[in-house]
């Protein structure tokens, strides 16, 4: 699939920047990549596999990333989540005199094969999402242009600071056996059926599930098996006790836990809340 060539729109650059708020997976561009400008983009909450440069990284809440001119990349839902995103768009001028202003290389952002990409916690999750949606709100291109090259310096340095490419590409094994496990049959098996499908120890799948996902192969299935049981609670007429069995879990009561703990309600609220048609 080749790659889209987006190009900031005449207005965006008068402004300094361009700025995107998105609720969705399904809102972002396909493959694509910058012709003259570089974006910074930050989720606000959610998850999210980004595909950048053949690699697969996962994005989570506080993932904040630089992309470069000619980086592409693209979106996809992770385990059925889907993110809210923060994008920034802007020129390579304003990029290279924000670089001038802290008096370093842009080459510290451009060496490397990924872009560079940092998780924010805590309060400064809260302070740059602030920051990035302040954007948003000077519609007047001079003001905004004023409002993003006070802003720009502080972002670069707090992605520096974290170094370059700080999170760890998804192997591509390990992406075919998460698109694997995508169907029913697999997921409602459960553990016994990811090991199979992996051809390695539970050892050794929990610690790749951990270093790259950020989450057991057991929490894993749970998103798969709850988002299943939350469509069929939507779209059928099974039985609660039902559906607990059809999507894999073997006590009722471990279903609910996992079920409220996913959705704040049990199933029973749910369906009242969200009754199907």
């Amino acid at each position: 699939m080749d790659a889209i060539k987006l190009e900031l729109s005449p207005e965006n650059c008068r402004s300094g920047c361009g700025f995107l708020h998105q609720h969705s997976v399904a809102e972002t561009y396909p493959l694509h990549n910058h012709i003259g400008f570089y974006e910074i983009f930050f989720v606000v909450k959610g998850k999210a596999i980004h595909f950048i440069n053949g690699e697969n990284k996962l994005l989570t809440r506080g993932s904040l990333v630089f992309i470069r001119p000619g980086d592409s990349h693209s979106y996809e839902s992770f385990n059925k989540h889907d993110f809210e995103l923060i994008s920034v768009g802007f020129p390579v001028n304003e990029f290279e005199c924000a670089c001038a202003f802290m008096g370093i290389s842009s080459l510290l952002f451009t060496k490397s094969s990924l872009p560079p990409d940092m998780v924010l916690n805590g309060y400064d999750l809260a302070d740059m999402e602030r920051k990035l949606l302040h954007i948003g709100l000077h519609t007047l291109p001079d003001e905004r242009k004023l409002y993003f090259r006070g802003l720009l310096p502080s972002v670069l340095y707090r992605i520096l600071s974290a170094g370059a490419g700080q999170s760890v590409a998804i192997p591509n094994r390990l992406r075919s056996l998460i698109d694997k496990m995508n169907n029913k049959q697999n997921f409602t098996e459960g553990l016994p059926k990811l090991l199979e499908l992996s051809g390695t120890s539970q050892e050794h799948l929990t610690r790749e599930f951990r270093k790259y996902l950020n989450m057991t192969p057991t929490e894993f299935i749970n998103q798969k098996r709850i988002s299943y049981a939350a469509e069929l609670l939507l779209n059928s007429s099974y039985e609660i006790i039902d559906i607990c069995y059809m999507c894999g879990f073997n006590s009722l009561s471990h279903f609910y836990h996992i079920f409220k703990r996913t959705y704040g309600c049990s199933p029973k609220q749910f369906m009242k809340e969200h009754p199907n048609m």
